[in-house]
């Protein structure tokens, strides 16, 4: 495919900028109490002034042409600019095409297919059948040579970046088309934490890569367990437990015994009285 070669409404555009049918300027007529007609054969004809030129399609035009020569020097990077500027100030699109082409020369190929099918959408019924052969030729042949991320966010109007570069708001048309390797995806909102979300992803040609991104509700931390009995714990041996019941059970009869009083007579029947004195034990 020629890059050269514009086409389409381009051509007409470009060529009704830089220039005008000429025009001839009629004999003037005798108007009355005014100077006499010209004598015949020596009618003074002067030419009708240019037609004013859009200052911008004429700069169109020139870039284009700078495009095509830098295109022919090999200068791509060049070419690349001007055929951008000539789109920018046109929006034909069939500078779309000029586009694809020279960001295949230079390896961009996810920029090329982003542009041949445009082109294509663009273009519709009035391409030409060869030249929509040869792009579509073009487009199959780049399709294992690059890679398709595809951004799912749960909110709409987030703003979504691809190595620095901004590349649109959620809900996003499709999937963007990058080149094979690494790249960084940010996606900035105020409803996510931080304002943004951040992921490193790595992509191989012809494969499409589905990146999630959610928005964390607040729901509160589960209570916490009890604490688990140690096994062997001192608290849970029976013997302990005995051994503290004993322990009890023996001041609680000391105690009684010392509080008892000193002397207590008993009386019943025909048994004599016993009295007993804790001064004799």
């Amino acid at each position: 495919m020629d890059p050269r070669r514009p086409v389409g409404s381009l051509v007409l555009l470009l060529t009704l900028a830089a220039a005008a049918p000429p025009t001839t300027a009629q004999p003037l007529e005798p108007q009355a109490g005014g100077p006499p007609a010209a004598i015949p054969g020596n009618e003074s004809t002067l030419p009708d002034p240019p037609p004013e030129v859009d200052p911008l399609l004429a700069e169109a035009g020139r870039r284009f042409d700078l495009g095509v020569a830098y295109y022919d020097e090999g200068r791509y990077d060049a070419a690349l600019a001007e055929f951008l500027r000539t789109y920018e100030i046109t929006g034909e699109w069939s500078v779309l095409y000029n586009l694809g082409q020279v960001c295949r020369a230079l390896g961009r190929n996810a920029d090329a297919v982003g542009y041949f099918e445009r082109y294509l959408a663009l273009g519709a019924a009035d391409i030409d059948p060869d030249r929509r052969a040869e792009v579509q030729a073009a487009l199959d042949s780049l399709q294992p040579l690059v890679a398709r991320i595809r951004i799912d966010v749960v909110i709409d109007g987030a703003v979504v970046f691809v190595d620095g570069v901004e590349r649109g708001a959620t809900p996003l048309p499709g999937p963007l088309l990058v080149d094979p390797g690494s790249h960084a995806v940010e996606v900035r909102d105020d409803r996510l934490p931080g304002g943004r979300e951040r992921r490193e992803i790595i992509l191989a040609g012809g494969l499409t890569e589905l990146l999630e991104v959610v928005v964390p509700t607040s729901v509160p931390p589960p209570p916490l367990p009890p604490l688990p009995e140690e096994e062997g714990s001192v608290w849970a041996s029976w013997w302990l437990w005995t051994i503290v019941g004993v322990v009890v059970l023996g001041g609680a009869v000391t105690t009684g015994v010392l509080l008892w009083p000193r002397d207590t007579t008993y009386s019943e029947g025909s048994v004599p009285p016993i009295v007993l004195s804790l001064g004799s034990w």
